[in-house]
């Protein structure tokens, strides 16, 4: 039922309760719950149509005592009176992740770790984690197909990155995986395609200077 990329953020789950937010049919709550890493769930929907199939699938596998669907936005569908060991949100642009971090954590009670997997610009995730008092324990890349996924640990602590952590992650600077190399490799790539074409097409110099620093971050970490 999960692909590799969901099978590896649910390998980062603790505790007792799952928080999932944008819970896509609940896919992963209920792998969760079935394969016994968590004993109940709460899934969190904003559209009524995924939220109608998150019910709809929570109920054909007869876990509607164990995995509870919520309507609304973000971490405002929590409470202080729940009980959160775990919060992951995957699927989901960098920006976005962040932005519900910023706007729902007040509502969120105890210190959960938080297993996020933003699809692209993982940059303001890592640096709103180091706003709200939240330090990244693990990270790690996955390739599937042409596709690089950025999953993204995080536990209650003190942190402070500066830029070159904050755009490629300070566990993955360490470990190095392959992917994570072929990940900038092929982002390197990208960048100079880019220079090139303003460099013909354009007297952006602001633009062009911003380019030029990414393939400098990107040359000295490869």
């Amino acid at each position: 039922m999960l692909d590799d990329r969901l099978k590896k953020v649910a390998s980062y789950i603790e505790g007792d309760t799952l928080v999932d937010i944008g819970s896509d049919h609940a896919y992963l709550p209920i792998y969760a719950v079935k394969n016994r890493i968590v004993q109940k769930a709460i899934c969190g929907e904003i559209v009524k149509g995924p939220y109608d199939s998150t019910v709809e699938n929570i109920q054909a596998h007869g876990l509607a005592d164990r995995i509870e669907a919520r309507f609304g936005s973000g971490l405002k569908i929590v409470s202080e009176d729940d009980d959160i060991d775990s919060i992951t949100i995957c699927g989901m642009g960098g920006p976005l992740i962040a932005d519900i971090l910023r706007t729902g954590f007040e509502n969120v009670s105890g210190m959960p770790r938080l297993i996020l997997q933003p699809n692209t610009y993982s940059y303001p995730v890592r640096r709103t984690l180091q706003e709200i008092g939240y330090e990244i324990t693990d990270e790690t890349v996955l390739r599937h197909g042409r596709h690089f996924y950025e999953i993204i640990v995080a536990e209650r602590g003190e942190s402070s990155y500066d830029e070159k952590a904050l755009m490629f992650g300070p566990v993955n600077l360490t470990k190095r995986g392959d992917a994570f190399i072929r990940k900038q490799e092929r982002e390197l790539e990208h960048q100079k395609r880019i220079l090139a074409n303003l460099e013909i097409n354009s007297a952006n110099q602001d633009k062009m200077n911003e380019i030029r620093k990414i393939i400098d971050l990107l040359e000295e970490v490869l």
